[in-house]
């Protein structure tokens, strides 16, 4: 990985870290590690994961899709399900 991307990653990851504590203050969720809490930092992720989707497309001229997000979002799901499944 370049630096470049290390360095848009680090930012990426410092965003999320911020949206994940005021999504857990804003559900009054006290518990980081509680059920809820897991489920606010997937909540980011994803959201991150959409928003970047979005930008890339937007830079390169094609319609955002959020249907066409989900359904290769849950064909790479699947995907690494099945490299881990072959690695275990």
């Amino acid at each position: 990985m370049s630096t470049q991307h290390k360095q848009a990653m680090d930012a990426v990851l410092q965003a999320a870290a911020h949206d994940i504590v005021g999504t857990l203050q804003e559900r009054d969720i006290t518990d980081r590690h509680s059920e809820e809490g897991d489920l606010v930092v997937l909540d980011v992720a994803i959201l991150h994961a959409y928003r970047i989707f979005m930008r890339i497309c937007e830079e390169n001229g094609l319609d955002v899709d959020a249907g066409y997000f989900a359904d290769l979002a849950a064909d790479l799901a699947e995907e690494v399900a099945q490299d881990q499944d072959y690695e275990d």
